[in-house]
């Protein structure tokens, strides 16, 4: 093998050339330029033609960093492949299969176990114990370096740290000075809030709302790029699924739980796409890093917030991760209030709405029960000796009729007022609710003639527990009438089923239906989906019968569309729970 040529050197130009090696080896800025001059210098020192440092791996990992020098007669070739120990000089063997073995070998430690310095094969015979000793000072030299260099790597750390944190401390202040004086419109501050994190914080960034329904909508869509405008229209159609979807944030906006991939690749991707659109638009938008965290304000998940790292100089980390959680406290603050906001109104409107209505509704029957006492009051003042007994009862039948639903509308009220505060209590007996039924039926079947509509009882099954008789019959009442009243004078279908520990009430209507939007808030106090100029009534009758199921521990839902009628059903125990 074609040795490198010896220059002589005088003892004073070894001792300059020592020097020089030392300031440039203790003048090493990273760890990686420490470890290059290093090998250099080793390699050079004792006149070997490969020179190899391998540091000690870090904690939890398999391999350290590695440098080698080589001189021009092995850079062909590539050199000797670094065994896995140390040791004084010794034989070794070549990498490369059936190459001659190397003349030589020499192991030396740096300091601290930092890791292992090996030279191979000396120009002019083997390694000597002045070669080791002269390697064992460079080596404590090096240890030096390496110290001084991770010292001053820590030092730029931190420095980039504090940094980072200044500036997450100054974006955090934006966005609270964003969420403080914006309007109540969630539409609008956040929209204005996703533009704010970009690029501060992603290259994309999505808001997720779940609606009053139950649907989480993608509600505010930001990028860096204007170019990608059209990506973005593609984008918001895919915001988290309903439960169980491998969407790769339902589980953030549902069940409150943060995500962080940094290394996003293709087979992810095909993970948690929910269909081959979603994997497409997800591999356009070329992301290798995702960090999503819930919106939660009293325990209640609201949705998520998203962002995505698209330029390969952006990498999340957990202080990412907390400076996103801290962001999403603020926003789901202002959502909660500004839905409470909301609520506030919309409790404020229902209430003058249903004053306006209560109003009407009790002045309905007052008017005719006044006009027909007046009446009576200016005959008894004829001189006449009597009036007809057929005429007086046929005028007490409607003084009682309006009297009689006088008392049902401030009756409804106390059970409002009740169960508003709390004392709606149960006085629970045997009950056969076929029977129950069939009684509520035959006392509204005036109702039934008047709207047109024919109502059917079937039952299946035993339908017997225990329960509030006179509560019940307010259900069976208020589902029946509510059918009536806004079945548009379709046949009605009441269904009793025994389902083991249950009993289950099936009241459907050919109606009017119920839109989406409302079905929510029929079961509030004073809800109602239609106008009240209509329909009448004071919007409490649903509100009551879910207050009484539940207190029964039972539960009531609704299937509805427009045009298309409505569905309830009502699921009760048959015993009280323990």
């Amino acid at each position: 093998m074609p040795m490198e040529p010896v220059a002589p050197m005088s003892e004073e130009e070894a001792r300059a050339a020592a020097d020089a090696d030392s300031r440039q080896l203790l003048s090493a800025a990273t760890v990686e330029e420490a470890l290059t001059v290093l090998v250099e210098v080793a390699r050079r020192l004792t006149r070997a033609h490969q020179a190899t440092v391998v540091l000690t791996p870090a904690p939890g990992r398999t391999g350290g960093a590695s440098v080698t020098s080589l001189s021009r007669a092995y850079e062909v070739w590539g050199g000797y492949a670094v065994p896995s120990g140390g040791g004084r000089a010794r034989r070794g063997r070549r990498a490369a299969t059936g190459a001659a073995e190397p003349r030589g070998r020499l192991a030396v430690a740096l300091p601290s176990n930092a890791g292992v310095l090996y030279l191979f094969d000396r120009e002019v015979g083997d390694f000597s114990r002045e070669d080791e000793v002269a390697l064992s000072r460079l080596a404590r030299l090096a240890g030096l370096a390496l110290e001084s260099a991770r010292l001053l790597r820590e030092e730029q750390q931190a420095r980039t740290e504090a940094e980072d944190a200044e500036h997450r401390a100054a974006f955090l202040s934006d966005a609270s000075r964003l969420l403080a004086s914006s309007s109540l419109d969630p539409k609008v501050t956040l929209d204005t809030l996703a533009r704010l994190s970009v690029p501060v914080m992603a290259d994309w960034c999505f808001v997720d709302i779940i609606d009053e329904g139950g649907t989480v909508q993608r509600t505010s869509v930001a990028h860096a790029d204007a170019r990608d405008a059209p990506l973005a229209l593609r984008v918001r159609e895919f915001p988290p699924g309903p439960e169980g979807s491998s969407h790769p944030t339902t589980r953030v906006a549902r069940h409150a739980e943060s995500l962080l991939v940094d290394d996003v690749d293709d087979a992810w991707l095909h993970r948690v796409s929910v269909s081959e659109a979603h994997y497409e638009t997800m591999r356009e938008v070329g992301f290798h890093g995702i960090l999503s965290v819930p919106l939660v304000a009293r325990g209640r998940s609201l949705g998520a917030l998203t962002f995505l790292a698209v330029r390969p100089s952006r990498h999340y980390s957990q202080a990412d991760l907390e400076t996103a959680q801290d962001l999403a406290r603020r926003a789901a603050l202002f959502l909660d209030n500004a839905r409470l906001y909301r609520e506030a109104r919309r409790s404020v409107l229902l209430r003058d709405e249903f004053l306006a209505v209560a109003s009407h509704e009790l002045k309905t029957p007052l008017t005719p029960l006044q006009l027909r006492l007046q009446w009576l009051r200016q005959q008894t003042r004829k001189d006449k000796p009597y009036l007809p007994t057929s005429l007086v009862l046929s005028q007490l039948d409607v003084v009682q009729r309006q009297v009689d639903k006088l008392s049902g509308l401030v009756h409804g009220l106390l059970d409002v007022s009740r169960m508003s505060s709390g004392r709606l209590s149960l006085h629970r007996e045997d009950v056969d609710l076929e029977v129950l039924a069939r009684e509520v039926k035959t006392r509204l079947a005036l109702a039934s003639s008047q709207a047109g509509s024919e109502v059917s009882l079937t039952t299946h099954g035993d339908v017997k527990g225990h329960w509030d008789r006179a509560r019940l019959e307010q259900v069976l009442t208020h589902l029946l009438a509510n059918a009536l009243k806004y079945g548009a004078g379709q046949p009605v279908r009441v269904e009793l089923e025994g389902a083991g520990e249950d009993v289950v009430v099936r009241v459907e209507d050919a109606g009017i239906g119920i839109a989406r939007e409302y079905q929510s808030h029929i079961f509030e106090r004073f809800g109602r989906a239609v106008s009240e100029r209509h329909y009448g009534g004071l919007g409490l009758g649903l509100y009551v019968t879910r207050q009484i199921v539940e207190a029964h521990g039972g539960t009531i839902q609704v299937a509805s569309e427009p045009q298309k009628g409505s569905h309830f059903e009502v699921t009760l125990p048959r015993r009280e729970s323990t």
